[in-house]
């Protein structure tokens, strides 16, 4: 094929991997690579003639890639090799990677060579934002892709299958960079080598990681779509939502959405959110039959569809679906009884019947899949809520009691109804974790399967801090999670205690002093705000937050540890809320331990708000940030952000 860089893979499984042989073949395929040991962009792999009817397996996302994740992969493995699809793609995310640490990144990449190393068929990869972004998110870091393009291959290229052509892109090219987008380079090479291709008479399928038909910078309709219609390409498949979903054609062209091989999922599968692979059947005449297969059952490809997944995810994402009004008094040396609202509302266009649990044990879900009339056709059983409980996030044995309605709420689209929710403590003498509960909002979906949508909840609490005549003597209040995330880790909670400062050279007896002590091993420097997000609420790095007061007379401050001088640097938000700047209110000192790391904090009168006269009923909330050199940054509060603590200070 004329301008166009082609290595044969000689690969003789053709007719070995027929017969039952199980020679060891290169994974990845013998890319050309150039002097520096980087495969070649835009080459083309010739695969030996196989079977005139040939079967195409495609791994989805494996993010956020737990090791409880490789086992999904492992069990893919197993099922291809029984299987014996005559080659394996994949949508891209074969690793966690969004690391600044590229040796940790190298040990990922190697554990899944090792296991998609045992197939007995090719194994093509994809490049997904995973594999080639590096933590510190610098557009211009291509250090991860090269790595990438050193042990998997090439970011584009094209595969020829006797029977189909697939194009690989890179989804991660925008504007020639590490973002989200196709570069005018790639798309030019598209165009050229979907027109090579399309002499074949054979069927073109395009494997890609984000669907950027959905990203407005990349103009899909203007850019990609008619060259799509323009080459007669057959199926465009892609990834990274985490959510199956069979899309509406495009001008003739199937659109499908993969959910995960491995990766985090936080919804019951018929939400889409399942751990499957795919297959493609291409037959000589051109025709393409996808399908999808969990735990040894098939599905078909419409299983879910976009409209039952929009109303699984307008559930979940909806901020007013369940909103919590008030909090329940501390119940620290005291007996509580009052009540807490709950507001539900339905933001779909179908009823909703809500539901109010408290959090268990966790057990595996039932996912019963019924046809047309309501005869069971596949029944089988989810782990998610097994692999996502996190016994230091979730306390199963509160002592709040929540008097829950035992009655099913049912909700018309677009209804809201509020459900007053009594609530008791006996007095405790130590601070307790809040009482986890669940909302489960259950819809009928087009196939007349009832769709449970989970959305955890915790009570509020109105803390009330008593500070200690010293440190020693003071209580231990952990920072919680008050809003569930999947990517909340199993570290167990940092304890914050609070305690009246004594008079020294650096400060007066009126100063009040915090000391917080983490399980956190890797302390990360670095504690800014990532390039174009929120104010303060997604650090690069660990860091912790001090909000003194309530809403525009708050005053806040930011600690971050400084890897230069081995310290911790206190800065404040200037009056705009929108520059930090330094600050002499208060004094920090750093303690590594074995377990973690240990943060005192001074803070001096002159740090109150303006009009705060003393401490005593001060507002109060501390967050502290955990990062690990990750993508992700994980927040935990001393109080929910609605309702801060007040402090209650008692004068010597």
């Amino acid at each position: 094929m004329q301008g166009l860089r082609t290595v044969l893979a000689v690969l003789a499984f053709a007719s070995t991997a027929m017969a039952g042989a199980s020679a060891p073949l290169p994974v990845p395929p013998e890319f050309t690579k150039d002097a520096a040991g980087a495969a070649v962009d835009g080459q083309v792999v010739r695969q030996a003639p196989g079977a005139r009817r040939q079967i195409v397996a495609i791994v989805p996302d494996r993010t956020t890639g737990r090791d409880w994740g490789l086992r999904y992969l492992r069990e893919a493995v197993d099922d291809f090799n029984r299987a014996q699809p005559d080659a394996v793609f994949c949508v891209g995310d074969l690793v966690q990677g969004y690391s600044r640490d590229h040796d940790h990144v190298l040990g990922e990449r190697r554990a899944f060579l090792d296991i998609v190393g045992r197939l007995r068929m090719p194994f093509y990869p994809t490049p997904g934002n995973h594999d080639v972004v590096s933590g510190a998110r610098d557009a211009n870091d291509r250090s991860f892709a090269d790595e990438y393009r050193a042990l998997f291959g090439p970011l584009y290229y094209a595969v020829e299958l006797e029977l189909a052509s697939f194009v690989i892109l890179n989804t991660e090219d925008g504007d020639g960079r590490i973002q989200p987008g196709f570069s005018d380079a790639q798309l030019a090479w598209l165009d050229k080598t979907l027109g090579e291709l399309a002499t074949r008479k054979k069927p073109i399928i395009l494997l890609f990681h984000r669907p950027l038909w959905d990203h407005g910078p990349t103009k899909w309709n203007e850019r990609v779509q008619p060259m799509l219609v323009r080459h007669g390409v057959s199926y465009v498949i892609a990834g990274h939502y985490h959510a199956l979903s069979a899309l509406p054609p495009r001008d003739g062209i199937p659109y499908l959405l993969l959910g995960t091989c491995g990766g985090a999922n936080d919804q019951h599968p018929l939400a889409g959110h399942l751990q499957h692979v795919s297959f493609l059947v291409i037959d000589e005449d051109g025709s393409i039959e996808p399908y999808h297969q969990v735990a040894g059952c098939t599905l078909p490809v419409d299983w879910v569809v976009k409209a039952d997944q929009d109303a699984a995810y307008g559930l979940k994402t909806a901020r007013d679906a369940v909103v919590l009004r008030g909090a329940i008094a501390d119940p620290l040396g005291k007996d509580v009884e009052g009540s807490m609202e709950v507001v539900l509302r339905n933001p779909i266009d179908r009823e909703v019947e809500f539901s109010l649990h408290l959090t268990e044990a966790p057990a595996p879900l039932a996912v019963i899949d019924r046809d047309g009339v309501g005869e069971i056709e596949r029944v089988w059983t989810s782990r998610t809520p097994i692999d996502l409980f996190n016994p230091a996030t979730t306390d199963l044995a509160s002592p709040f009691i929540l008097e829950l309605p035992l009655d099913a709420i049912r909700l018309a689209p677009g209804e809201t109804r509020t459900v007053s929710i009594p609530v008791r403590c006996d007095r405790q003498v130590v601070p307790q974790m809040p009482a986890p509960f669940e909302v489960v909002a259950r819809f009928v979906d087009s196939k007349s399967r009832t769709v449970p949508i989970v959305l955890r909840q915790r009570l509020p609490i109105a803390r009330t801090i008593e500070v200690g005549a010293s440190l020693d003597a003071a209580a231990d209040f952990g920072a919680e999670i008050w809003n569930w995330s999947e990517y909340d880790t199993a570290e167990p909670r940092a304890m914050i205690r609070f305690a009246q400062a004594p008079a020294n050279a650096t400060g007066s007896a009126d100063s009040l002093e915090i000391r917080i002590d983490t399980h956190d091993t890797r302390l990360s420097a670095d504690a800014k705000p990532a390039p174009g997000r929120g104010r303060l609420d997604d650090l690069l790095g660990d860091g912790v937050r001090v909000v003194l007061g309530e809403r525009e007379e708050a005053r806040e401050f930011l600690v971050a540890y400084d890897p230069a001088s081995g310290a911790p640097v206190v800065q404040t938000l200037d009056p705009s809320g929108k520059k930090l700047v330094p600050t002499d209110a208060a004094v920090t000192t750093l303690l590594k331990t074995d377990r973690g790391w240990r943060l005192s904090i001074r803070l001096s009168p002159a740090s109150r708000p303006v009009g705060a006269t003393s401490w005593d009923a001060l507002p109060i909330n501390v967050g502290i940030a955990d990062n690990d050199e990750t993508y992700h940054t994980q927040w935990r509060w001393l109080a929910p952000r609605q309702v801060p603590a007040r402090l209650q200070w008692r004068a010597r």
